[in-house]
């Protein structure tokens, strides 16, 4: 019996160190779901690392050949340090010969680099990069920009058949809508509520020889910021019967923002709403019980504003902050006309599509309320050739 009981906690042992081996083995090779979330995670954050790849000198006139391993080594290095992902499997060949084989692939991007050193190591070419690795395809919709806006004159109008106590209530609703945008976190509004946007006349005209424009000036929307410019329509619908007539309220809530400088429409929402008024039937009774009181007409079209409000900015903050790179001769650097005010800051990034790479990445080396220098991850690149090009903005990392 004693040595029965030894054999069984002897197998029960080896059980159990197959089981973890099989465990250990499943996770390195499998595609489970956590590693595949895992995976992700890793792909969709951007990050900046420092590798040195290495690469021997086989003689004097294969210099530029060890720099350019070296220099792939570094990268490919990075790269798996980003994240990797190893398939395995094995094989027999002739007898009970078995033969593993794996494969390693890196997981992440190299969306840009820099070479921070080279140096000759007696008999070893060595290149020090700083590499950034990630995945730039994707939305943001969390990001910390803050939106500008300029409230320009609203269209306000009635038609000749609405009741004449909601003539008031238009305005009201107006403000409303104003006041929801301005109580966002992230918005900064100036009202210009009494000044209609023409964005011909604002685009033919420049503020240092026009009249208007030095005597009494004009509101302009500046590159980064929006104009928005709502409208609100009333009308009255009848829907008729044999002995029954129903009338409705129409209200349409139009929302346009437009971009600043160019007043290219950046993003527009419309809502309809329709509110029953009363009846108009031969019974007094119903024609009298039908009919909402004026309070709660007037409280379902607040609470339409604010859904309306809630629905346009949510899908408006997820556009990315963009701008034109313009280079300054004088000083030989990249402005672009975004600063403080739009939510940026010195550990802002930005990118725009590369030719060597697939990205070329930019630091904020020192911004303004209204204005940013950004200087490229790689500081040998030739900034002439940047002049011009949209960059695009990351969230504050």
């Amino acid at each position: 019996m004693v040595i029965l009981s030894k054999i069984i906690r002897i197998q029960l042992l080896l059980a159990c160190i197959c089981f973890t081996s099989f465990a250990l083995i499943s996770s390195a090779f499998g595609d489970g779901l956590e590693d595949s979330n895992f995976l992700n995670q890793k792909k969709d954050k951007l990050e900046f690392i420092t590798s040195i790849g290495r690469a021997a000198i086989d003689s004097p006139e294969e210099t530029s050949l060890a720099r350019r391993r070296a220099l792939e080594d570094a990268l490919y290095l990075a790269s798996l340090r980003g994240g990797a992902k190893v398939n395995g499997f094995s094989s027999v060949s002739t007898g009970t010969e078995l033969n593993d084989n794996f494969v390693v692939r890196p997981t992440t991007k190299i969306l840009d680099y820099a070479v921070v050193k080279e140096v000759i190591k007696e008999t070893h070419y060595e290149v020090t990069v700083k590499v950034a690795v990630g995945n730039l395809d994707r939305k943001n919709c969390a990001n910390n920009n803050l939106i500008n806006l300029v409230a320009y004159k609203p269209s306000l109008r009635l038609s000749p058949s609405t009741p004449a106590w909601l003539a008031p209530v238009l305005t009201k609703l107006y403000m409303a809508m104003l006041n929801s945008i301005e109580g966002r976190e992230n918005v900064e509004m100036i009202k210009a509520y009494d000044i209609t946007l023409k964005s011909k006349i604002l685009k033919a005209t420049d503020d240092q020889y026009d009249y208007t424009s030095l005597t009494t000036g004009r509101v302009r929307t500046s590159v980064g910021s929006f104009a928005y410019v709502p409208e609100i329509i009333m009308s009255v619908e009848s829907n008729s019967s044999a002995v029954n007539s129903e009338k409705y309220l129409v209200v349409e809530i139009n929302s346009s923002l437009y971009h600043g400088f160019t007043y290219k429409k950046a993003a527009s929402k419309s809502h309809r709403i329709s509110l029953k008024l009363g009846n108009n039937s031969p019974w007094r009774t119903v024609n009298i019980l039908s009919r909402p009181s004026n309070s709660l007409i007037v409280e379902a079209l607040l609470k339409s504003i604010e859904k309306h409000a809630d629905t346009l900015f949510s899908e408006f903050e997820c556009q990315p902050l963009q701008a034109n790179i313009q280079l300054n001769d004088k000083k030989n650097h990249l402005v672009v006309s975004l600063g403080k005010k739009h939510g940026l800051t010195l550990t802002s990034l930005a990118y725009t599509k590369g030719t060597n790479t697939p990205w070329v990445l930019f630091k904020v080396e020192s911004l303004t309320n209204n204005t940013s220098v950004l200087r490229p991850l790689d500081p040998r690149r030739d900034i002439s050739k940047l002049d011009g090009k949209m960059v695009e903005f990351l969230e504050v990392l």
